[in-house]
């Protein structure tokens, strides 16, 4: 059990530092404070999604659940962070034609 708490704690932290410094990033590529703070929480969202599938199955929190769940946030990153850039970069002037 404190082997668990220990996997789940270093996760978090993981996460948070992942989170902040993809913000960053993401603030970099858009120039866009509410575009960035939006593709945040849309990885939050898968974040939590996955979290949540890991508990739902009755998982046990371990090194592989622990490393994996800090290496989506690098997916789902990359993923969110070329949508943004292009929503934000295209030469379109409305939303609705950005979004086509």
């Amino acid at each position: 059990m404190p082997t668990e708490t220990s996997f789940v704690s270093s996760a978090l932290y993981g996460i948070l530092t992942s989170l902040l410094f993809a913000f960053l990033v993401l603030l970099i590529s858009t120039h866009n404070i509410i575009q960035s703070l939006i593709s945040i929480l849309c990885v939050s969202i898968i974040m939590m999604s996955v979290v949540a599938i890991i508990s739902l199955c009755g998982w046990e929190f371990g090194v592989s659940e622990s490393i994996g769940v800090v290496l989506l946030i690098g997916f789902a990153v990359d993923y969110v962070i070329h949508l943004s850039s292009d929503y934000m970069h295209s030469p379109l002037k409305s939303r609705h034609d950005k979004m086509e």
